[in-house]
């Protein structure tokens, strides 16, 4: 790829706009003093800074060894980041005007080891894309429909290598449950579209669902029992670096290793792992659906 001039650079970005919109959420520095938004900082940098850092800490090995999935990239910010570091990324987005803003970037930047794909997370196999080190689930399970939210983790299970990033919303109340291969799961719903909305409609509300009206978010004890029982063997909260804390907003780093045996206490190595409890004092009542207008600010 040739580097681009200024000129050039704010040309097409002017290009893309027109056609798709303006970035609505990744500030990207495309060259001095060029940015996809402003200079000023957005709020997704410190989100950033904590996914790299946990990387960087949590998996030994240099970035130019990492095949990193960024799973509904948005318009690119952290798929490019770490390219930029070195690793091989693929970015996958449904929706063709956050794609095509990350693509741009990617052509600004000459970032021949990203590749970014057009396509709905939940067509995620590993014959088709293959198995990675890193998976960055972030803002997007929150938006999937039982039973997608269930099989969709079960699938990044499957094509982890090493340690998946799940940022999402949790439900504070266990309102309802679903059971998914024998095991029952706690949460509520949130509503992602009006009823009536077209799919056209659904498809271009960037901030909502590809196609699903409603989603349903785990409450914590729930994730962490899905994420132990589709094979992660340790999952963690990370509070440092800081993020963009929320009450109901978490970020699991959920680790694939081999369960180890017991050498003091060999009895235990028999025993089923056990699940976390709900809460004893868990609230089932009226059922009353978020929805995606409580999260725009």
């Amino acid at each position: 790829m040739r580097r681009m001039n200024s000129e050039e650079i704010l040309r097409q970005k002017q290009a893309v706009i027109q056609r798709f919109g303006e970035w609505t959420a990744h500030n990207i520095q495309l060259g001095p003093g060029l940015y996809t938004i402003n200079e000023k900082i957005a709020g997704n940098e410190i989100k950033l800074r904590r996914l790299v850092q946990i990387v960087s800490d949590i998996v030994d090995k240099p970035f130019s060894e990492l095949r990193i999935l960024d799973l509904a990239c948005l318009e690119g910010l952290y798929a490019i980041e770490f390219a930029r570091h070195g690793a091989e990324v693929v970015g996958i987005e449904g929706r063709e005007a956050n794609i095509e803003k990350a693509r741009f970037v990617k052509n600004v930047l000459c970032l021949d080891n990203l590749e970014l794909v057009q396509d709905d997370v939940r067509n995620l196999s590993k014959e088709k894309y293959g198995s990675f080190d890193v998976i960055l689930c972030l803002g997007i399970l929150y938006h999937l429909d039982a039973p997608d939210v269930f099989s969709f983790l079960e699938t990044i299970s499957a094509v982890c290598r090493k340690v998946a990033l799940i940022d999402t919303h949790i439900s504070q109340r266990s309102e309802r449950s679903y059971t998914y291969k024998g095991k029952q799961y706690w949460g509520s719903l949130f509503i992602e579209h009006d009823a009536k909305s077209t799919l056209k409609e659904r498809q271009q509300a960037l901030w909502g669902s590809l196609d699903n009206l409603t989603s349903f978010w785990p409450t914590r004890p729930s994730l962490y029992n899905l994420i132990s029982h589709v094979g992660f063997t340790s999952a963690y909260e990370c509070h440092i670096p800081k993020g963009q804390e929320e009450h109901d907003r978490i970020l699991i780093v959920a680790a694939k290793g081999r369960r180890q045996e017991l050498i003091c206490c060999p009895s235990i190595n028999t025993e089923p792992m056990q699940d976390l409890p709900e809460d004893s004092g868990r609230r089932i009542g009226k059922f009353v659906p978020r929805s995606v207008k409580d999260l725009i600010k």
